[in-house]
């Protein structure tokens, strides 16, 4: 609006010396300097309004004044989501104000949901911050416990954070609650494991407890379990691991000693002993199976699952909803600036929608497509490398597309496929392709050498 007025002022004054060509060029020059000098006004005045109101609202808090600090909050939250700051301001200052704000609502003993949503949606834009992360997952903890809603919170936390075994700790609690043995779980448990404090020792019994509910007999089960039995957890299901583990375990310069260890505890057991032993036990690669076996599913509980589910998101979706929509009504009736401006986005809108639709009907009739005429589908590339490298497999599938995820985001061709096992659906989780057995090994090798798959086991390639 500026711009324009000083168009109408100067460019009379300019016109016989510049020319009718040079004056769009003058006039685009005035609106860019007006708009930008109209920004920079009010975002200078937005910045020292929420600075005032801060320091206003520390001043209710120490005074013991909690509901007029958390109004003189929310003020201040109000400033930055208006649109006087500019994009760049407020990503530069929001995680400042989002902390104070935080930690106002940590140190209050109540607990009602609104400070709740702020907890959750500042630590997913901030997860690094280890004093908010570390005292929500307190709370959390000794409140009312975790929700399927923190799962995705939680992670975000424990890998910004993999260094802080106070959260890893509280994080490993909440999986091994859940019974939880995907990637990140196991990542987590990982960082504890190693961690040689006493108190880690009741996490071992219960990681070995869970390991033996799962009847996992890899290597690093088998650590775990020679562990819970050295700290002198003696439970029946950790031999039967052992006599599942040296069964299944080849022998390898790196795990000699624990297997010489397993072999120790199981002295006692002849053959046949340790054969029924580790019935229940899974192989640490499951075989391969039949494709006409994939198809087995009990009907009944598939059902009553998906009922669930479908009923838990629908109301965690109209919750949201309600919540979202009577924040947005109470704005808008509460503030003439956004009555305004809805009004003229609402015609803006409309307006750029009657333009596309008259667009989009004069291109369909101009268009005219040739009878007959059909794109031949493109031939599927014949696969002549027989052999892949399989690294993870899991009874979910969305731990086995999350993983695929983060493996192709580390540049590798990485894929998912099926395989049932007796009872139970397999996602297995591979990489790439090989001409021979040779060749995925020794990529198998590299990627393990650098740390990017924890093991691999070379496996017959599908198309997928």
């Amino acid at each position: 609006m500026l711009g324009g007025i000083a168009s109408f002022v100067i460019l009379p004054m300019l016109q016989l010396r510049l020319g009718l060509e040079y004056s769009v060029f003058v006039a685009g020059v005035l609106m860019v300097f007006f708009f930008w000098a109209a920004g920079w006004l009010l975002t200078r005045w937005a910045l020292n309004t929420s600075e005032y109101l801060v320091a206003e609202a520390a001043a209710f808090e120490r005074d013991g004044m909690y509901r007029e600090a958390e109004d003189t909050y929310r003020k201040a939250m109000a400033v930055f989501d208006s649109f006087m700051i500019s994009p760049a301001a407020r990503r530069k200052k929001s995680g400042y104000l989002g902390s104070r704000l935080a930690r106002f609502y940590l140190a209050r003993s109540g607990r009602d949901q609104a400070s709740e949503d702020f907890l959750i949606s500042y630590l997913h834009s901030y997860p690094q911050d280890e004093e908010v992360a570390e005292h929500w997952l307190q709370r959390i903890e000794g409140g009312n416990g975790l929700s399927a809603d923190h799962q995705e919170l939680i992670e975000r936390i424990g890998d910004a954070q993999p260094q802080n075994i106070n959260i890893q700790r509280t994080l490993a609690r909440f999986y091994l609650l859940l019974e939880r043995t995907d990637f990140p779980a196991l990542q987590t448990y990982r960082r504890i494991s190693s961690n040689d404090e006493s108190s880690v020792a009741g996490f071992i019994d219960n990681l070995a407890q869970l390991f033996a509910k799962e009847g996992r007999a890899d290597e690093w089960a088998l650590e775990i379990y020679l562990m819970a039995l050295a700290r002198d957890f003696k439970r029946p299901e950790y031999l039967r691991g052992l006599a599942a583990c040296l069964h299944w375990i080849p022998a390898g310069g790196s795990n000699e000693q624990l297997l010489q260890s397993a072999r120790r505890y199981l002295k006692p057991f002849d053959a046949a002993a340790r054969q029924k032993m580790r019935q229940g036990f899974n192989s640490p690669i499951p075989a391969e199976q039949p494709r006409a076996a994939r198809w087995k599913f009990k009907p009944v509980a598939t059902f009553n699952h998906a009922i669930l589910t479908i009923y838990s998101g629908l109301q965690a979706l109209f919750r949201w909803i309600f919540a979202k929509t009577e924040t947005a009504f109470h704005r808008i009736q509460h503030s003439r600036k956004i009555r305004r401006m809805l009004t003229v986005m609402l015609l803006f809108n409309l307006a750029a929608g009657i333009g596309a639709l008259v667009i989009n009907t004069v291109g369909h009739l101009r268009h005219n497509e040739e009878p007959g005429v059909k794109t031949a589908a493109p031939a599927r590339p014949t696969i002549t490398d027989p052999f892949t490298l399989q690294v993870a497999a899991y009874l979910k599938p969305q731990y086995a597309k999350k993983y695929v995820q983060q493996l192709r985001q580390q540049g590798l061709d990485a894929y998912w496929t099926e395989a049932v096992r007796g009872e139970k659906r397999w996602f297995q989780v591979r990489v790439s392709h090989f001409g021979t057995k040779q060749a995925a090994r020794d990529f198998g090798e590299k990627l393990k050498a650098q740390g990017i798959i924890e093991d691999f086991y070379v496996a017959n390639y599908r198309p997928h």
